[in-house]
Parts: structure tokens; C-alpha cells; sequence
């Protein structure tokens, strides 16, 4: 749909001229470049986002209720492949439109969205809307992500990454739209993939259940972990690039095995699922 016509302008030997684009990318390039190198990131405290609703609602809700974060931060390595990201969306909606496809809410015009829970509102900010005038539902959904060749292959396979599948319908949600054209990028070749994601019902409803979870907690009540050890004691990767791991496993280290840290908690600290 979109990864063929791009393929298809990059083959062919007659390109397109547009100023107008030129100078959007050029405008984005620079303000992705001053936001990721320039100014520090702000978390905006008591805040909740649509993007990040597949996260773990403990991790969550630490950030809800403004606990210091005792884990990851944000390094330089972090920092450049934040950038990375912000640079591969931009070039492959950017080749999308020079192929021709039909493209609303992007750049400079990125659509800002959002999703009630209770009087809440969970803004979102979509990559964009994908017109599609061959298809029953001409309007859908448009995400570009980057990822290395190990999750790409996985995404070929049609194994979506759960915290995309959970954006992803998020954003269908709140949109009031059903399908989402999710468009990967492999980093580590250059290769392009898509995939048509249908609104699964069951996973939005788990995303009103998870956001309803840290809205209505407190400090002293926290939201389920998403995540605990295995037999061997270890936590999942997802619990050692959170910030938050030192406050949900306070005894919790980090310990080399082979060529990768991972995270440990002693065996007396061990907490099952409370459910």
C-alpha cells in the first residue's frame, strides 16, 4: 500500500520536485534536532499519554503520582536513538508522499487526539491518516516505527510488539476509525514492511481498565505489576529500561550475564502476581 509505491519512486529514474516538502523536512529535521539535543526533555508531571497506554500500569502511575525515578534515564545512547526515530518516521512519510500516497495529519500538521477516561482526557499525537480511495474504509490509521533486525523480523512474521498493538488501538479509538497501516522500518538494512492492524475491541477495553487502574489509584495504593521474575529470579527487559524499577524493586541490581545486563531481584524480595 504505501511500502510498494515508496519502493517503487526509489527505483525509478524520474524524481519528483517540491519545494514545499523540501522545506517541511528541513523545518522537522531542525525541530527534532533542537528538541532531542538542545533543550532537556520535560516530563510533564500528573500526565498521562495515549502513546504510552500498552506501558505497564505501575510504571505508569509512579509517573501519575510524581515519584523520583530510581532506574533508566535518559543517556546520550537514548538520546540518538530517540533522534534515529524522529528521523525515520520523518523520511519514510515524507517518500510516501513524493510515491504519491495521500497523506492528512503529518508534520507540521500532526494531528492531536484524545481518548476519555471517566473526565479524564489522554491526548495523543498519531503520526498521521493514510486516504485510501480503493478501500471500503477510505480513511486509516498511519504509525512508522523504527526497530533493529531481530524485531523487524518478528514484525514480517506478523508478531506486532504488544506496547504497539496497545498505541495502536488506542489512537483507533479515539479517531473512531478501524484499521491502522503500521509501517516499519529496519534500522539495521534499510528494508521497509508493512502491516494492515485491525481495532481489536478486547485490547481497548484493557487500555480503559489499565488507564482507569493509575487514574484511580493513589501513592499508597498502586495499580497491579505488570511484570515479575522468572524462575531464575530475573525481570523481563521491559523492567530494566524502566525508570521506575528501583522504586517497584527497591533491592532489585543489575548483574552481567554474557554480554547484556539484566535485572535481578533477590529471592526473598520475589512478589508473585497479585492476581
Amino acid at each position: 500500500m504505501i511500502v510498494d509505491k515508496i519502493n517503487s519512486y526509489l527505483s525509478q529514474k524520474n524524481t519528483t520536485l517540491d519545494d514545499a516538502l523540501r522545506e517541511e523536512v528541513e523545518k522537522l529535521a531542525g525541530m527534532a534536532f533542537h528538541r532531542q539535543f538542545m533543550q532537556d526533555r520535560e516530563e510533564k508531571p500528573g500526565q498521562l499519554i495515549l502513546s504510552s497506554c500498552g506501558k505497564c500500569p505501575r510504571q505508569l502511575a509512579y509517573g501519575y503520582h510524581e515519584y523520583t525515578k530510581i532506574g533508566k534515564e535518559i543517556d546520550s545512547r537514548a538520546k540518538l536513538i530517540f533522534w534515529l526515530g524522529d528521523l525515520a518516521e520523518l523520511t519514510v512519510i515524507s517518500l510516501a508522499k513524493l510515491a504519491g500516497c495521500q497523506l492528512v495529519g503529518t508534520g507540521l500538521n500532526q494531528l492531536k487526539i484524545k481518548m476519555k477516561i471517566g473526565e479524564v482526557e489522554i491526548k495523543g499525537r498519531p503520526d498521521g491518516l493514510v486516504i485510501d480511495q480503493e478501500a471500503d474504509e477510505k480513511i486509516k490509521l498511519l504509525e512508522v516505527k523504527s526497530m533493529n533486525s531481530f524485531a523487524f523480523a518478528e514484525f514480517e512474521r506478523g508478531n506486532i510488539e504488544p506496547s504497539y498493538q496497545y498505541q495502536l488501538n488506542g489512537y483507533l479509538h479515539a479517531l473512531g476509525l478501524e484499521t491502522a497501516v503500521m509501517v516499519a522500518l529496519n534500522k539495521d538494512s534499510g528494508v521497509l514492511n508493512e502491516r494492515i492492524i485491525t481495532k481489536d475491541p478486547k485490547i481497548v477495553e484493557k487500555i480503559k481498565e489499565n488507564l482507569t487502574s493509575v487514574l484511580q489509584s493513589t501513592q499508597e495504593n498502586l495499580p497491579n505489576r505488570a511484570f515479575t521474575p522468572n524462575d531464575k529470579n530475573f525481570l523481563p527487559w521491559n523492567c530494566l529500561y524502566c525508570g521506575y524499577w528501583g522504586q517497584c524493586y527497591p533491592k532489585a541490581k543489575k548483574v552481567l550475564v554474557g554480554k547484556a545486563y539484566r535485572l535481578m531481584v533477590p529471592k526473598e524480595e520475589k512478589i508473585e502476581v497479585p492476581f
